[in-house]
């Protein structure tokens, strides 16, 4: 759990920091530019995590899935740290920005890494009907991550006040981080592994390419409609919560936490209802839910007030957690030979939550400023669900 608390607790921080980031290392005339540049950056370092997931897949494939997770762990720790040291545009011009998108870089190569090894050790060190319960312990791991980052945010904006927020205490967060890293490194010290690496000389990837395709584009699919809901809802909803649904900044900060810690409710809660009716099962009705509710529940929050919004997003959130918690445990599962499961589950959630996940922010920024619709969101995730919904039913139980 810890390293995901590492991960995702910097995307808290992107994501509640992204306007204040990006007038400091994107500072335009133009809100909008501000903004799509501070989540240019958030992209950057997405993009990174299907190399780290196919470099540090093979590493668990071929050395072993705790050399990947120790190892992950400590690239990942260290930009973060270092982000809260950067000098702002006003101070170094254009090496601001460059600096901050070399970092989030380093941090997607790690990422990528992290999150597959931890989902493969979980899944395989448990019994075959808790698979997708202990699955689901990654991402109790990143909403916990998300909580600490937007609430900590909350309460030094609160505390500090939004200009001295925005001049040296959005740093205070990113200092935090190496605690958290230190704390990792400890509860990790101990780490026990059974995988033996295979002996067979074959490239993991390139065998998955050949001999899997089927399954590879299957649950790439799935995977890649369930990240763009996951980014939509943690981090581009609470922006979209003050323009859309017209709450002040505190306001949407409050939500964002309070459906965070929904969601590290209900995602083992999730888990253990696939553990019990089916993986498919599960994920088809989500899927199909969404698709059908998501335009009307967009439509509830922005006439709803703080109440309405509230409500809307722990709805969203519930319906997310049905849909992601049986990932896990189903990609990891769905190839029977071990020696390619750690590159199998690496690059597929690598590219759906790097590639598809870290343009989601940018894509419904840009979406609803071009179509002028503050709803063009809600299609586009009513569109994507469908697809997953349809895969799902071709799936083999």
């Amino acid at each position: 759990i810890i390293g995901n608390v590492i991960e995702y607790y910097d995307f808290a921080l992107i994501g509640f920091l992204a306007v204040m980031m990006g007038n400091l290392f994107f500072p335009s005339t133009d809100p909008f530019l501000s903004l799509l540049g501070s989540f240019g950056a958030f992209a950057a370092g997405m993009i990174m995590r299907p190399v780290g997931a196919l470099v540090f897949g093979h590493i668990g494939d071929r050395v072993g899935r705790r050399f990947a997770l120790m190892s992950s762990l400590v690239l990942m720790a260290l930009p973060t740290f270092l982000i809260g040291f950067l000098p702002t545009y006003a101070q170094i011009g254009m090496m601001a920005p460059i600096l901050l998108v070399a970092l989030r870089m380093i941090q997607g190569l790690s990422v990528g890494g992290e999150y597959a090894s931890s989902i493969v050790y979980l899944v395989e060190q448990s019994s075959p009907n808790r698979q997708n319960l202990y699955g689901s312990f990654v991402s109790v791991g990143a909403k916990i991550g998300m909580a600490l980052g937007s609430g900590l945010c909350g309460a030094l904006l609160w505390y500090l006040g939004e200009d001295a927020m925005g001049e040296w205490g959005w740093r205070i967060p990113f200092w935090v981080s190496i605690i958290i890293a230190a704390a990792g490194l400890y509860l990790r010290r101990n780490l026990t592994d059974n995988y033996v690496p295979s002996e067979d000389k074959a490239v993991p990837i390139v065998a998955i390419l050949k001999h899997h395709r089927r399954e590879f584009w299957q649950f790439l699919s799935v995977a890649s409609a369930i990240w763009i809901f996951y980014y939509t809802v943690f981090v581009y909803l609470p922006i979209w919560l003050q323009s859309g649904a017209h709450l002040t900044k505190p306001e949407a900060g409050q939500i964002n936490t309070i459906s965070i810690v929904v969601g590290v409710i209900f995602i083992p809660l999730m888990a253990m209802v696939a553990d019990k009716i089916g993986s498919l099962r599960v994920m088809r009705m989500a899927a199909l839910t969404l698709a059908v509710g998501i335009y009307p529940l967009m439509i509830g929050m922005s006439v709803g007030g703080y109440w309405g919004s509230l409500a809307g997003t722990i709805v969203l959130v519930i319906l997310l957690c049905a849909f992601q918690a049986p990932i896990f445990a189903s990609t990891v599962t769905a190839l029977k030979y071990h020696g390619y499961r750690a590159s199998f589950t690496a690059v597929i959630l690598g590219s759906a939550a790097g590639i598809v996940g870290g343009i989601t922010p940018a894509l419904m920024t840009s979406l609803e400023k071009l179509s002028g619709d503050p709803f063009a969101p809600a299609y586009l995730i009513a569109v994507t669900s469908l697809i997953g919904w349809s895969v799902l039913r071709r799936v083999p139980a």
